[in-house]
C-alpha cells in the first residue's frame, strides 16, 4: 500500500496538530453560501442546491469525441469516449449521499477520467432516496456493470464518496458472483454506517471550528448520520456487507483498489481502514491522501488545482489496471447501444 499526495502539501497532519486547510480550500469556504439542511428542508430544494453548487465549480467541460445517452438495462445512463473505439468501460457512480446527484453533476468528472484513463465511462442515474431506499442505488449499479460486462471486454468500477460506497459494494458483489473487474476506484468513500466510531466522535469535537468556519464537525456528523438513515433505513440491515462494505466478512478476491482520500474529510479514516482490510487480504491497493484538502474536491476543477492532479492520477491508475487486465474477449465487445 502506498500513499501519496501533492508535492505542496507531503504530510497529512493527524491528530493533536493544528487544522491545516490547503489556502484554497480556505478561500473556497470563505466564498461558499450556505445551504440547506437535508433533515429538514424539502427535498427537492436540497437536490437544486447541491446540483447548482458542484455546476458552480466544475469549470470548462473536456471534449470527447462523444456522449451518448443509453439505458442500461433499465438504467438511465451516458456513455463518454475518448476516441469511439474503447474496449474497456469505467462504470462511475457520481456522490452525493445517496439522496443528491445526477448525470449533470458528474459530467466534468466522467470527461475527465475518460480522456485520463482512455476508456469508455458510464456514468450512471441511480435511483436516489428517500424515495428509493438500499438496495434500490446499489441494485442499479449491478445492473449497470452487468451492461457494461455485454458491451465491452473489460470493466471497471469507480464512485465518490456516496458513489464510491456502491462501487465498493458492487466489487463486492463481482467477487460474490465470480465476475471479473479490472479495478475498483474509490473516492473519499462511505464505507462505515457506524456512527459513535472514535475517528468519527473525535471528528466531530476536533472540527468544531474548520477554517473560520464554526460547526464544521457537528455539522458533518449529522449530515452523516442523516444520509445513513436516508439510504437504510433498517439499522438492521445498515452494516450488512452490501451496504457497508467496511463490514465485509472478507474482502479477499474483490477488484485492485485505488483509493483517494482528503485529509479534512469525516469519512477519511474508514476509507483508511478499508485500505489496510484489502491489504492484509492480499488485495493490491494504492491509498492516494491529499493533505489540506476536504470531501469534495475531486470534482472542483474551477477551484482546487487538486482535483486536476487527483483525476490524473485516478485516471492513471485505471487505465494502467486495464492494461494489466485485457479485454479476455473481442468477441463480447459491441459498440451498439
Amino acid at each position: 500500500m502506498s500513499a501519496a499526495s501533492r508535492p505542496e502539501n507531503p504530510v497529512i497532519h493527524r491528530e493533536g496538530v493544528p487544522l491545516r486547510p490547503h489556502e484554497q480550500v480556505r478561500a473556497f469556504l470563505d466564498s461558499s453560501g450556505s445551504s440547506p439542511d437535508p433533515w429538514s428542508a424539502e427535498i427537492a430544494a436540497v437536490r437544486a442546491d447541491a446540483r447548482a453548487k458542484v455546476l458552480a465549480v466544475t469549470g470548462e467541460l473536456a471534449p470527447v469525441a462523444s456522449v451518448e445517452c443509453v439505458d442500461a438495462n433499465g438504467v438511465p445512463a451516458r456513455l463518454y469516449r475518448p476516441t469511439g473505439a474503447e474496449q474497456e468501460v469505467l462504470v462511475w457512480a457520481h456522490g452525493g449521499g445517496w439522496i443528491h446527484g445526477d448525470l449533470d453533476t458528474a459530467d466534468g468528472v466522467a470527461r475527465a477520467l475518460a480522456n485520463r484513463a482512455a476508456c469508455a465511462v458510464l456514468s450512471i442515474d441511480y435511483r436516489l432516496a428517500p424515495e428509493h431506499p438500499f438496495p434500490a442505488g446499489f441494485d442499479d449499479t449491478w445492473t449497470a456493470v452487468t451492461w457494461a460486462r455485454g458491451n465491452f471486454g473489460s470493466v471497471a468500477v469507480g464512485g465518490d464518496s456516496s458513489g464510491g460506497n456502491l462501487a465498493a459494494a458492487a466489487a463486492l458483489k463481482a467477487r460474490d458472483e465470480g465476475v471479473r473487474l479490472a479495478a475498483q476506484l474509490l473516492v473519499y468513500p462511505a464505507l462505515d454506517s457506524v456512527e459513535n466510531t472514535d475517528y468519527k466522535v473525535a471528528f466531530r469535537r476536533r472540527y468544531e471550528t474548520f477554517a473560520g468556519r464554526s460547526g464544521f464537525g457537528p455539522n458533518s456528523y449529522r449530515r452523516l448520520q442523516y444520509i445513513w438513515e436516508t439510504y437504510v433505513p433498517d439499522p438492521a440491515v445498515r452494516t450488512s456487507s452490501y451496504a457497508s462494505p467496511l463490514h465485509a466478512e472478507s474482502v479477499r478476491g474483490v477488484a485492485p483498489a485505488t483509493i483517494i482520500t482528503a485529509e479534512h474529510d469525516f469519512l477519511r479514516r474508514e476509507a483508511e481502514d478499508y485500505a489496510r482490510r484489502l491489504e492484509a487480504a492480499g488485495v493490491p491497493v494504492d491509498l492516494i491522501e491529499y493533505a489540506g484538502q476536504i470531501h469534495g474536491f475531486f470534482e472542483m476543477f474551477a477551484v482546487m488545482t487538486d482535483a486536476h492532479h487527483a483525476v490524473g492520477r485516478a485516471g492513471d491508475a485505471v487505465r494502467n489496471a486495464f492494461q494489466s487486465h485485457p479485454p479476455s474477449s473481442l468477441e463480447d465487445f459491441s459498440c451498439e447501444h
